[in-house]
């Protein structure tokens, strides 16, 4: 059967050569031939060898071209045997790719056309294989078609054109043909296998086809990564990230973070700050900003072996202070990571090809921080108000314990820092198995950070994380607590640590001005070796964080145990609510917050410790308190309004600057405000030569006012060299004015300004090669020395010219001298910046030589600060002037309390006091629930205090004794952590005070003995108070609900035990309703009115009148016992066989009826 006709002749070495998406994107013109049944050319048809068709599947383009530059055969049969051999050979190759040929060439069996048979055959043919003898012939009365999907249908070999495939050049179609073949090379599998097309041009049967598709999945599953070769211009599978293939930033970041995996890591990319790994989980979740997901951990764990790049989280350069103050008030520890290259610079280095190199150049904790001249005033203020801690990072190591159970001591040494202002305070002492001890000095500190060096015994331990645990304890906040570890020869390692840094500080200070630098190895090698130990382990701390500096301080080291004032134990600060109050720990309603009428920061900050460390020494505390008299008389002169309103105009923390500056980490406007401050200061008191210019007789105020002026030289010397505007706007290269400017800031001015002027000579001959007049440069986005030239006139424009940016109308280019020059000024600009740097750290340093006078005159100014606060104090009506004297003695008519007067909007019933060591000095307190007991003993607790804190207080009359200490026992709590009950705590608490009270101390007990039975607890009550009142000879007030303490006072025959009780007035059946007087009066209230109480806390009825039955049930009980155990007192009076004892039991018992 002769053979279709073919509509053209297209077999030429360009069409050979097309891709299979050449194939498949466009429609080809030639026909697909098919061969009838009677065919004789199907003789011709012969298997080719192995080496001639690996041959022809990868023909070379050279090689292509050669075989076709033959003649071209004219027969039919040859035409149709070449063109479908080529679309065969083409079709496997192409779609295949390069990395399969191999697999594809060993299962093929396609025949090929031999043209050695044909007359018209190609020079060079190689030599035909034996026919296969399981062909079939091809005839069009036994077509055999395989159903295929539609979409490959119009591919497969048919007898005629498709009509379909003629309109297929419009784009949407090319897209969609485009997106198939991409499929088909991703993926080779049905229907567009190799055993598919065999099958489908009837090469092989059905049980060959699965064969040859199972060697294609097994040969698939061994040889997956070369059977998938990657997309052009996209990462295959095999191109994933592994710990050998991540970038050069991120095995940056991955180093840094390894030296640091307890920091976490802002780093700098560009112009943003970037958080990655669980750092960004983390950041994300306290910053609320989004976190791209991805890795979060920083190893090779096979959980994330799917995902190729860190999870991270950005912020921008501007916001990056905010944010870290965030994440330090959180209690996170912060690294900033900066790149310390410019691009400019980088662009002319060496390095230009490398990431920009990145080192950690800033860590802040919550108690370091001190980059912002507000720190963290606003950031870690507790929940609901809750007080702010004071900033110190405190340092604890402990010695071995000696003892055991009650009698276990422990050797304690602290340092406690607080970088903002430069203050160091250090101890060393015993501590008892309580821990009292521990516990005052950190309620009194109110650390934001713990570093514990080596072990805590058990009890320290619990007593730490107490405090340090929760966001509502006692500090307000959650403490940060690190630890350090202590090895055996820790101590030798730390006085020889100490002992350098201090000697280079030494030599330092020598060389530099010399004064008083010797005396900083006396003052620290007189430290006891737990201190030095701390110390030592403060100092390696601080250096983390570059602010080891501040133990260059050593005038501001302070002891914490020099009793130069009142020792106000942990519980007593916590009871009488002195920086806080108990409900919900905000200071609203604390004796702080009463006494606070500061105008200043640093102001605040003194007052603060002389709340917590009242006077001891009388001459110091009547110094003090002559001079609030003496602000308080002349509150309206001329004279205390220039104080007033000198510290009304300091809105900067000048404690904090100067520490800032000393640091070297001041800004230039902060600068600028600190210094014109420090100014205003000197310049409001110039007059001043001596304290007695100042025109107060007090030395106090006179001393602080003449400090003022004394800075005023130093300040104005560095005024001098500042450009006031330029500092105002941060502007770091006009900072220092021409004359005062380093030669390095003067070369690189004139060479930004030499490269400005070739700029703008450059502008003619620009123009000279555009053929204009003159050009202009022009500013676009930012982008500088742009010429613009119109669209119409671009033929002019030479090509070297860089296109920047353009529209409709106009063009902008740089030139190449453009681009040069301004790279030029770009690194002279970069240059400068370092040289002004260098200048201002220079500037810094020479102020920070100056930091102790500096120091002093802020802190004389904060003194009058607080001097005035308690004037206002003063002020107040029916406040008073304490007398003071050396006998031991309280002594207050109609005497407030101080908080409640405030918070109360009704009047405050007053109430006397008379305590004394030689006549009456305890008091045996009763009365009912809720009858104003402890608002009494409280009240004349913080009247004693506030008095030796050299405040006025609220009474018509007060004189004073001076007290060595205040302790209470109040409340009832258990510590849980360390398996103590209720009762446990009350006694340990009281053993403390016992051992720790002198005579002129004083003792408040409320209800002790409680939490066991009444006969225990009325046993004890009994002996710890005729303890205190007959061998500690301690001031006394003890309130109990136990009415046979009462007769303890009969054994004190000079009165020194005396009863008293709060007034209340009964009306109502039975006396059930109750008036309280809320007065102090004479003798023993022998019931407690606990029933309406519970009436007041709406218990329901029911359960009211059951007790209240139960009650009287019991007071008759009880009432009969006694009248039979007084009967028969008195019959044996009568029968006359009574001893003394039972005459005085029988005199008690007709007392109590």
């Amino acid at each position: 059967m002769p053979l279709l006709p073919a509509s053209s002749q297209t077999s030429s070495s360009a069409k050979k050569q097309q891709s299979i998406s050449s194939f498949f994107g466009k429609t080809s013109t030639t026909p697909i031939l098919t061969q009838g049944a009677g065919d004789s050319s199907n003789k011709n048809l012969h298997r080719p060898s192995l080496e001639a068709k690996e041959d022809s599947l990868f023909l070379g383009q050279d090689d292509r071209q050669e075989t076709s530059d033959g003649p071209l055969p004219d027969s039919r049969s040859q035409k149709r045997g070449h063109h479908d051999a080529d679309i065969k050979t083409r079709y496997l190759t192409d779609s295949v790719g390069p990395q399969s040929r191999k697999r594809v060439k060993i299962s093929h069996t396609l025949d090929d056309h031999d043209p050695s048979t044909d007359d018209n055959s190609f020079s060079g043919q190689r030599t035909p294989e034996r026919p296969d003898p399981q062909l079939k012939p091809f005839t069009t009365n036994h077509v055999h078609r395989s159903k295929s999907p539609k979409r490959t249908s119009k591919y497969t070999f048919s007898s005629s054109p498709s009509r379909d495939t003629e309109n297929l050049d419009d784009e949407e179609t090319r897209q969609t043909k485009e997106k198939l073949h991409q499929r088909f090379v991703k993926k080779l599998g049905r229907p567009d296998s190799i055993a598919e097309i065999k099958r489908r041009n009837w090469v092989i049967n059905e049980s060959a086809a699965d064969q040859v598709e199972d060697g294609e999945e097994a040969e698939e599953a061994g040889e997956e990564e070369t059977v998938r070769p990657p997309l052009k211009g996209k990462k295959g599978t095999a191109s994933k990230k592994s710990a050998s293939k991540l970038t050069p930033m991120e095995r940056q970041v991955l180093e840094i973070k390894s030296n640091h995996m307890d920091t976490l890591l802002v780093i700098e990319v560009g112009y943003k700050f970037k958080f990655f790994g669980e750092d960004a989980r983390t950041a994300a979740k306290e910053l609320s900003i989004v976190c791209i997901p991805g890795k979060f951990r920083y190893d090779e764990h096979p959980s994330e072996a799917h995902i190729d790049r860190f999870a991270s989280a950005s912020i921008p350069v501007h916001r990056l202070h905010v944010h870290v103050k965030r994440l330090v008030g959180a209690g996170h520890k912060v690294g900033i990571v900066r790149q310390l290259e410019t691009a400019a610079l980088k662009a002319v280095g060496d390095n230009r090809n490398t990431p920009f190199v990145r080192k950690l150049t800033n860590v802040y904790t919550k108690g370091t921080y001190i980059d912002d001249v507000e720190g963290l005033e606003g950031a870690v203020s507790g929940p609901s108000g809750g007080a702010p801690a004071t900033g110190y990072l405190v340092c604890i190591t402990e010695t071995s314990a000696k003892g055991w159970g009650t009698d276990e001591k422990v050797r304690v040494g602290i340092v406690a820092v607080q970088p903002a202002t430069g203050d160091v305070i250090y101890d060393d002492f015993e501590d008892g198995f309580m821990r009292s001890e521990i516990e005052t000095r950190l309620l009194h500190i109110a650390p934001c950070e713990v570093l514990i060096v080596g072990e805590l015994s058990k009890a320290t331990e619990k007593l730490v994380q107490h405090l340090s645990g929760s966001k509502t304890n006692v500090f307000g906040e959650k403490v940060r607590v690190e630890r350090a570890e202590k090895p055996k020869t820790m101590a030798a390692r730390s006085y020889s640590h100490v002992a350098n840094f201090y000697t280079g500080k030494m030599n330092e200070a020598v060389s530099s001005h010399g004064d008083n630098s010797t005396k900083m190895l006396d003052n620290v090698l007189k430290l006891s070796e737990d201190v030095t130990i701390c110390l030592s382990a403060m100092i390696t701390h601080m250096t983390e964080y570059g602010l080891e500096h501040v133990f260059d301080l050593t005038k501001y080291f302070q002891s914490f145990s020099a009793r130069s004032h009142m020792l106000l134990n942990g519980t007593s600060l916590s009871s009488l609510e002195i920086y806080q109050n108990q409900t919900d720990h905000s200071e609203k309603g604390s004796l702080f917050w009463t006494l606070d009428r500061t105008r200043t920061r640093f102001g605040r900050r003194l007052l603060r410790k002389w709340v917590g460390r009242p006077l001891l020494a009388r001459k110091e505390l009547e110094d003090r308190i002559a001079a609030v008299e003496e602000l308080k008389d002349g509150e309206q002169t001329i004279k205390v309004d220039k104080i007033k309103k000198l510290l009304a105009q300091i809105k900067s923390d000048l404690e904090k600057s100067l520490i800032r500056i000393y640091y070297g980490k001041c800004t230039r406007p902060e600068l600028l405000t600190v210094l014109q401050t420090m100014q205003r200061i000197a310049n409001e008191f110039a007059t001043v030569k001596c304290p007695q210019d100042t025109g107060f007789q007090s030395a106090l105020i006179g001393d602080a006012i003449a400090a003022l002026p004394s800075i005023a030289d130093d300040v104005v010397s560095s005024l001098e060299q500042i450009n006031a505007q330029a500092a105002k706007d941060d502007d770091k290269y006009a900072f220092f004015r021409e004359e005062v400017e380093s030669d390095s800031i003067t070369e690189h001015k004139l060479g930004i300004a030499s490269v400005e002027h070739d700029l703008d000579s450059h502008r003619g001959v620009a123009a000279e090669k555009v053929k204009k007049k003159r050009v202009e440069y022009v500013t676009v986005a930012g982008i500088e020395y742009l010429i613009e030239i119109d669209n119409s006139q671009l033929k002019n424009v030479p090509a070297s010219w860089s296109k920047i940016s353009g529209t409709k109308k106009v063009s902008r280019f740089h030139t190449p001298e453009v681009v040069r020059l301004i790279r030029e000024r770009d690194q002279h600009k970069e240059a400068l910046a370092a040289a002004c740097d260098v200048a201002f750290t220079a500037l810094l340093s020479e102020i920070a030589a100056k930091y102790q006078s500096f120091r002093d005159c802020v802190q004389s100014l904060a003194t009058l600060d607080c001097l005035i606060s308690l004037a206002a104090v003063a002020s107040q009506p029916n406040y008073v002037k304490p007398e003071f004297s050396d006998d031991t003695c309280i002594l207050i008519e109609q005497g407030r309390h101080p908080m409640v007067e405030q918070l109360l909007l009704d009047a405050y019933v007053p109430n006397n006091t008379d305590l004394d060591t030689d006549r009456t000095r305890a008091l045996l307190i009763t009365g009912p629930n809720m009858g104003g007991k402890s608002s009494y003993v409280r009240q004349v607790a913080l009247i004693a205090i506030m008095g030796q804190i050299g405040s006025y207080v609220p009474a018509e009359s007060a004189k004073l004794g001076m007290l060595d200490a205040v302790f209470t026992r109040m409340g009832a709590f258990d510590n849980m952590m360390a398996g103590e009950s209720t009762f446990m705590v009350e006694l340990s608490e009281t053993s403390d005070i016992l051992k720790q009270a002198s005579s002129r101390s004083l003792i408040i007990l409320d209800e002790l003995g409680r939490g066991t039975s009444t006969h225990d607890g009325v046993a004890i009550a009994e002996a710890v108070l005729d303890h205190v009142v007959r061998e500690t000879k301690s001031l006394t007030l003890f309130i109990t609900h136990y009415q046979n303490l009462s007769a303890l006072a009969k054994r004190f025959h000079q009165q020194e035990l005396k009863n008293v009780h709060m007034k209340f007035q009964e009306s109502g059946d039975e006396g059930q309703d109750i008036t309280f007087l809320y007065e102090v009066g004479d003798g023993v209230a022998h019931r407690s009115y606990g029933l309406n109480v519970a009436r007041l806390a709406n218990v329901p009825e029911s359960v009211l009148d059951v007790a209240a039955q139960r009650s009287r049930a019991l007071e008759k009980e009880i009432r009969q016992n006694s009248m039979m155990h007084l009967s028969r007192l008195l019959e044996w009076n009568i029968q006359g066989s009574m001893n003394v004892e039972q005459m005085d039991l029988l005199v008690n018992g007709i007392e109590q009826l």
